[in-house]
């Protein structure tokens, strides 16, 4: 391990037991106070053992040699320690476990803040879904785990010392022995660290993989089609070939590790032989007394422990320090979609917005998804995105609403660079309804609130929204009507249709004042009559808010003040209903194919 690599672990090392400390400063305190006082209690055990020995084998040769009180008093002194051995065990035990819950708690609380702040476009990257998986992996527990091999460390230093120096009193060699008997072990350990870590982040993708099938085998979304096209097997053969594919590696570096251990361990009985029967022979020669032959002989075993144990520690900081990289790797991932000096103030749209040469490649494509796209959005205007499936309208929605940000190009917001304005809070003047929405098993009052959580006394908003998206009566038709927790996850639920839902997610795009609405394909999953009812009325649903339609059926974007035809990323044609329609381009040949349906 080179200069440099020692110097990482070592910050690593520091910035986990921070955490740790941060999670909770009183339980990680009472860990270490606990952990210095176990260190002390087995010498004292060992040495009132041999003082009991020593009195019991004085009264066996002489009954008059030493008091009965004495033996009765050194007998209790024993007990005494050894029952707060016993306790300071089980409490430390408690100690750990209330410790190891806060930092738990602590450290999903980082991971999520982390994950909600990271920008959008991590989600089009496999390898950022490996750092998330590692970090989950470990992030929970890894911290705490330096923290008390740390504390390990100190312990079995401090205890090994002692019995070490115990053991100078009757030969240097045994002191010496007992440090060299573990030192095949702490290599071993050491060795397949390196090897194990490697294997597990080199496997990362294929355990996703498993994890996916797994998903597909047991969840809900998937579970209809898994029963109707009998894919059960089929997935659950997937899972089996991926899960064996990664244990089958990890099983076979475990097992010449096991091998290597056993030789290990016959190396650690051979130098207890040695001990042992260099003990007994100063025993028999008169020596040591019997007392002293119990106490060396369990104090050589003790600090064979606690030997293991340092060993074990230090090898298992050096196997935390391969872990917790993981870990602060997600946590110091960095946004990318932030706001530019100087930053502008962002309000309610005022005059209107201009796209300008906006272009956009997903990660890992070749080719753009919004080529060179330019127009111009006006406020209270209503104008409607339509094209082929890829064409490029929901991802021109997201770079609209900033949560990604273009290759190049720039989005204009009353004359301002979007990129000068703080994300969140331009995000604040948009409201989405989008095409895959959110499901949020939440009571049917939450599920509109969502929209803006901020807003306080919003009882009488959130009914307001509801009749406004269509979906008040049915929602008073629940047994406990706005309160009625809606999804099929928890008891005393309801689960809604799909045409249901997307009533609930427009309700809660209605229900957040923002400067601009933008609706993504809003009636997909909706009945004949709801999609009448809502486009009848849709300029009072939008209340004069600037506006954008996404829809595939054009009855419905000729509601639009201007339409914007979208083909494989950029801008084929733009106008009116009318216009589009004597110019007989794309849009007139769409809308005529789809009406023609309904002519014949």
């Amino acid at each position: 391990m080179t200069s440099g690599n020692i110097k990482d672990k070592l910050r690593l090392f520091g910035k986990a037991v921070r955490l740790v400390w941060n999670s909770s400063p009183y339980w990680t305190s009472a860990n270490i106070l606990i952990s210095v006082l176990r260190s002390i209690f087995p010498l004292g055990i060992i040495w009132l053992l041999k003082m009991v020995i020593d009195v019991i084998t004085k009264m066996t040769v002489s009954p008059n040699a030493v008091p009965d009180r004495t033996l009765l008093l050194t007998s209790i002194a024993l007990v005494i320690v050894w029952f707060l051995d016993e306790a300071s065990a089980d409490l430390s035990n408690f100690i750990r476990k209330n410790q190891a819950n806060r930092l738990e708690d602590y450290m999903y609380s980082l991971l999520h803040e982390r994950s909600v702040s990271l920008d959008l476009i991590n989600f089009e990257r496999p390898d950022y879904f490996d750092r998330l998986s590692r970090a989950i992996r470990e992030a929970p527990w890894r911290p705490n785990n330096i923290l008390n091999n740390l504390v390990s460390v100190f312990r079995g230093l401090f205890s090994l010392l002692l019995m070490t120096g115990l053991i100078l009193t009757l030969h240097w060699t045994l002191a010496v022995l007992l440090l060299v008997a573990n030192i095949p072990g702490i290599w071993l350990r050491l060795h397949y660290a390196g090897l194990l870590y490697n294997f597990q982040k080199k496997q990362t993708p294929e355990a996703r993989k498993a994890a996916y099938f797994s998903w597909l085998l047991t969840g809900d979304r998937p579970s209809r089609e898994l029963r109707l096209f009998n894919l059960g097997e089929y997935f659950s053969d997937l899972f089996r070939k991926s899960y064996s594919k990664q244990k089958q590696e990890e099983i076979s570096i475990l097992r010449r590790r096991t091998l290597i251990e056993f030789i290990s361990n016959a190396f650690k009985a051979s130098v207890f032989l040695v001990s042992l029967l260099f003990i007994i022979r100063q025993t028999i020669t008169g020596r040591l007394s019997l007392g002293q032959l119990a106490m060396f002989l369990v104090a050589f075993r003790q600090g064979m422990m606690y030997t293991k144990d340092l060993f074990s520690s230090l090898a298992g900081l050096y196997e935390d320090g391969l872990f917790i990289g993981d870990t602060f790797e997600f946590l110091e991932l960095k946004e990318k979609v932030t706001a530019i000096e100087p930053v502008k103030k962002t309000g309610e749209l005022e005059n209107k917005i201009i796209v300008k040469d906006l272009s956009f490649r997903y990660p890992g494509n070749s080719t753009t998804t919004i080529s060179n796209v330019s127009f111009e959005l006006k406020k209270g205007e209503i104008i409607a995105l339509v094209g082929s499936n890829g064409a490029g309208k929901s991802t021109l929605v997201r770079l609209l609403s900033r949560l990604y940000d273009p290759d190049s190009g720039k989005i204009m917001y009353d004359g301002d660079d979007i990129r000068h304005m703080d994300p969140k809070e331009y995000r604040k003047q948009f409201s989405v309804v989008f095409q895959d929405f959110m499901l949020y098993n939440l009571s049917a009052a939450e599920n509109i609130r969502m929209g803006n959580i901020d807003e306080e006394s919003s009882s009488g908003k959130i009914v307001e929204s509801a009749k406004t998206a269509g979906v008040h009566d049915l929602i008073n038709e629940l047994p406990g009507r706005y309160e009625t927790p809606i999804g099929n996850l928890f008891d005393d639920s309801r689960e809604l249709s799909w045409g249901e839902w997307q009533k609930f997610a427009l309700a809660r795009a209605i229900f957040r004042d923002s400067s601009v609405l933008i609706l993504d394909e809003p009636s997909s999953a909706l009945d004949a009559v709801s999609e009448y009812e809502i486009f009848s009325r849709f300029r009072e649903i939008v209340r004069g808010r600037t506006c954008i339609l996404i829809s595939h059926r054009f009855t419905n974007v000729n509601l639009a003040d201007r339409i914007i035809v979208l083909d494989k990323g950029t801008i084929a044609e733009e106008g009116t209903h009318e216009e589009l329609m004597k110019s007989g381009g794309l849009y007139a040949k769409m809308y005529s194919m789809q009406s023609s349906r309904f002519q014949q």
